[in-house]
């Protein structure tokens, strides 16, 4: 992802020492101020905002206000990349598929419960915020359909092509240990493989 902005604007991604990070740097002026310009009226995340104005300031670049969301727009997308969550977990002998994205200001996880469902409650793990996430099969055909649109950039973004697959496979039970089911249970195996891949 960070090679895909560092190909458009310039700029130099190295390994960070000592973590398991990756950093994209940026020290060109027109660069920056080609990606500021790339980016203008899509800052929604408040404290991002606070920081984008005064970038704009320094550059001497005319801020474009947020401009309204719709389904068209990859916010959402480049959102959950940044800050969100795609997995599977056992709940009463089933998977549970969930997509979420944190926040520590409510306002920055409402839209997403605007447009996609979903739930938002606050997570008192680590330093605390909100969660917005969805687990049911509407939801997340919604998202999938979205995600056809805008799709995710990083790594994670690879599941979520798989949503699809996921209830193809769970509607007919191919999770259950049964020897009547052997084939879906193999079906199931090989999906669990490509999941974690």
């Amino acid at each position: 992802m960070l090679c895909q902005i560092q190909n458009k604007f310039g700029g130099s991604v190295q390994k960070r020492s000592g973590v398991n990070a990756i950093r994209y740097r940026l020290r060109n002026k027109d660069g920056m101020i080609n990606l500021v310009n790339a980016v203008n009226g899509n800052i929604r995340n408040s404290v991002r905002l606070t920081q984008y104005f005064k970038i704009c300031r320094i550059l001497d670049v005319k801020v474009i206000h947020p401009i309204e969301l719709t389904k068209d727009n990859a916010w959402f997308m480049g959102f959950f990349d940044a800050d969100g969550t795609i997995n599977i977990s056992n709940q009463n002998d089933r998977p549970q598929l969930f997509v979420s994205i944190s926040n520590k200001n409510y306002w920055d996880v409402k839209m997403l419960k605007d447009f996609f469902g979903g739930n938002i409650y606050f997570d008192s793990s680590g330093y605390g915020g909100f969660k917005w996430s969805i687990v049911n099969e509407v939801d997340h055909t919604k998202w999938y359909e979205y995600n056809k649109l805008s799709c995710s950039r990083s790594n994670k973004g690879k599941r979520n092509f798989l949503i699809k697959d996921f209830y193809d496979l769970y509607n007919r039970k191919a999770y259950k240990q049964d020897p009547e089911l052997k084939l879906l249970n193999k079906a199931w195996e090989e999906f669990k493989l490509t999941w974690n891949r």
